[in-house]
């Protein structure tokens, strides 16, 4: 899929120039973690895909789904939790500390 607005994408362009990250999803009691950097690359598809390094390792995002999202701080690291309304879909958490004040002003609703 296609980000589903320019908020998204203005977002996610932040999220690459944060550094190595942890990329958690999973539902209760399952979880996946994908640790590295992140970047978003157009595949093969025309997608906006979210690649870890160097793409070998990726997400593929239905970014309608991807309605919102908060910073928050755990055990030092930065977070940023992603919703779809009050569903909570990912996570990721910036191991060097919190976010970026550019990250923080872009919190809240991720539709235009």
């Amino acid at each position: 899929m296609k980000f589903n607005s320019n908020k998204q994408k203005e977002l996610f362009n932040a999220i690459e120039g944060s550094g190595m990250q942890v990329f958690s999803c999973g539902p209760k009691g399952v979880s996946a973690n994908l640790v590295g950097k992140f970047t978003i690359r157009k595949n093969h598809k025309g997608e906006d895909q979210l690649d870890v390094d160097d793409g070998t390792n990726h997400v593929h995002i239905d970014w309608t789904l991807v309605t919102r999202f908060e910073v928050g701080e755990f055990h030092g690291e930065g977070m940023l939790t992603f919703f779809n309304n009050e569903l909570s879909l990912f996570k990721f958490y910036r191991l060097e500390g919190p976010y970026s004040n550019s990250i923080d002003e872009l919190s809240g609703s991720l539709t235009d």
